[in-house]
């Protein structure tokens, strides 16, 4: 058993000659292995005009997992909030937690998890790109699920989210250090993108942490750090299925959007482009289960996270179902929630 809890961020990627539906079905079933197998979350991720991923309908996908599943947490990894109503992100998950108690998580996060011309798209006025107020909006959300009090001149103060409750868990997430100071300012649980993101990650959680101010919510720091990975038998199974996961970083780096490549049609664009898949999964841990077991250990021993959150692009879906199993299985996981993530349950 692990004192290290880990959990699943999925994204939902569509595979080449695979349907939408299926896409859907298969990272369903993803979240029935991680309940299964002892993970500790399920999230979701939010993004907007890809045929890669397809997790647009961020709140559908999250009520269609926790029906799916018994135990596991399931969550936003994140609402991207600045795209949204604050009053309606409270109504969704304020259902959400209605329906499933005890179970379901909301991170948050600033970013639009898409272009420029969609996120305008998606908040219709362009005034609301250049507004950067999402310590504003967090507080509106609170407000308007009625754990948070409205200023006295807000016109908004007799409106009330429904169904009446409480808000699941909230929690922080960012790729850059803004994020990771507003978390400890809110003395809130921080996730940092490190699966992306271009920032040390010990740099990111140190200013969390160097922030943090104990709250309602939360009396010490708690870190997630997103991680990619890829498991397999051995570890030349898993750098061959990794190859994916390089062409879609070189797609994204190089604005090609499309779905996953099989490994072989993404070595042939790899070696067409002259790049190496190195130099594009330098942040990714890879190999067999025990191998990405003790890559993780080690990082999280490196910058201090108490959580890893997994995500994983391999073009089966039964491979990459295979490798959140192999590594739950090197990690002893038993599906007991870690005391490490209760505390962090604190509602609101």
């Amino acid at each position: 058993m692990t004192d290290l809890p880990l959990s699943v961020l999925d994204l939902f990627p569509v595979s080449e000659a695979m349907t939408a539906g299926e896409a859907l079905e298969h990272s369903l079933r993803l979240a029935e292995l991680a309940d299964t197998a002892g993970y500790a979350r399920y999230w979701v991720a939010e993004h907007h005009n890809t045929e890669t991923f397809i997790s647009a309908s961020t709140e559908i996908l999250l009520g269609l997992a926790a029906q799916r599943t018994r135990r596991i947490r399931v969550g936003s990894g994140g609402i991207m909030l600045p795209n949204h109503s604050p009053l309606k992100v409270a109504e969704n998950f304020l259902t959400l937690e209605a329906l499933f108690p005890g179970r379901i998580d909301l991170g948050l996060g600033r970013a639009p998890g898409t272009d420029g011309r969609t996120a305008l798209a998606l908040r219709r006025a362009p005034d609301a790109l250049a507004t950067d107020d999402f310590g504003k909006q967090i507080a509106m959300l609170r407000a308007f699920a009625g754990e948070a009090e409205w200023p006295m001149t807000s016109p908004f103060s007799a409106v009330r989210a429904y169904p009446q409750g409480t808000l699941p868990p909230l929690y922080i997430l960012g790729s850059s250090l803004f994020g990771a100071q507003l978390a400890g300012e809110l003395g809130r649980p921080y996730a940092f993108a490190y699966h992306f993101s271009g920032f040390d990650p010990r740099e990111a959680l140190d200013t969390y942490r160097r922030h943090f101010q104990p709250s309602e919510h939360l009396a010490a720091p708690y870190a997630i750090l997103g991680v990619n990975v890829v498991a397999a038998e051995d570890s030349a199974q898993a750098h061959e299925l990794s190859l994916t996961s390089a062409a879609l970083a070189l797609g994204i780096a190089s604005g090609r959007r499309g779905p996953l490549m099989s490994p072989a049609d993404a070595r042939r664009w790899l070696e067409q482009m002259e790049v190496a898949p190195q130099q594009l999964l330098g942040k990714a841990v890879i190999g067999s289960g025990a191998e990405v077991w003790a890559g993780l250990q080690a990082l999280a021993e490196r910058t201090g996270a108490q959580e890893l959150m997994i995500t994983t692009h391999i073009h089966d879906p039964a491979a990459r179902r295979r490798s959140y199993e192999l590594l739950a299985q090197a990690a002893g996981l038993t599906g007991s929630v870690p005391a490490a993530v209760e505390q962090t349950l604190t509602l609101g």
